[in-house]
């Protein structure tokens, strides 16, 4: 089945399951998906002039500016095939960053058709990442759930350590997801007044999300896919 051309955003709290889902929208739509964090580690991977600059910002330890980061997702956004759409996730943060990629997708001819918001509460997030653990050492790092039994035994039986990373603490999910919310809200509403966003309850299986995801901007029911 062919599908249009999405340009797509991808919001979302943390625990919601934003690059699960990002991962299965870039295959079902034949998205070029890319998070800002990842396009810049690439940019400093490859050496290019604008890693270099990115690296000594970084190495003052500021932020990569508005303009930079523009100018980044420029040369990304113009390489992408005609016939592939793209999904977008940790940009625009600032309402003079959505304005600023507005301008660049009218340069190029490729309007958002998209915004798609993930919501999940406070307790499930809280459940998520709160019940989240890293298995390290004597084989590959994991991130497992202390109610998956199974594979809490096979990190044990390898040898591994179950760690909870700090930021993973009740506490601090709940200030995370304050600052998300504060931060966030303000776009959501700008591309709400537009008509293309898109409000995705992030609860339940991945499979289930996905299929409210592709209902919500098909405007059609879906099953959940076989993952």
């Amino acid at each position: 089945m062919e599908h249009p051309i999405y340009h797509a955003l991808l919001f979302g709290p943390p625990g919601a399951g934003k690059s699960t889902q990002a991962e299965y929208l870039m295959q079902h739509w034949n998205l070029a998906a890319i998070s800002t964090g990842k396009l810049l580690r690439e940019q400093i991977a490859a050496g290019t002039p604008i890693g270099l600059r990115v690296r000594e910002v970084l190495a003052r330890g500021e932020l990569v500016d508005d303009a930079l980061m523009i100018e980044i997702l420029r040369a990304w956004l113009a390489a992408i095939s005609p016939d592939n759409g793209f999904l977008l996730d940790g940009f625009p943060r600032t309402i003079p960053q959505a304005q600023a990629l507005d301008e660049i997708l009218a340069e190029l001819h490729r309007p958002l058709s998209a915004v798609i918001d993930l919501r999940l509460s406070v307790s499930e997030a809280v459940h998520r990442l709160g019940g989240r653990r890293i298995c390290y050492g004597n084989g590959p790092d994991e991130i497992i759930h202390i109610n998956d039994e199974a594979a809490i035994a096979r990190c044990l039986e390898r040898g591994g350590l179950l760690v909870q990373r700090p930021d993973d603490l009740p506490n601090v999910i709940v200030k995370r997801l304050a600052v998300y919310e504060a931060e966030t809200e303000p776009l959501i509403n700008y591309y709400r007044a537009r008509g293309i966003a898109h409000r995705v309850d992030a609860s339940g299986e991945r499979a289930q999300v996905a299929a409210r995801i592709l209902s919500a901007v098909e405007g059609i029911d879906h099953p959940p896919p076989v993952w």
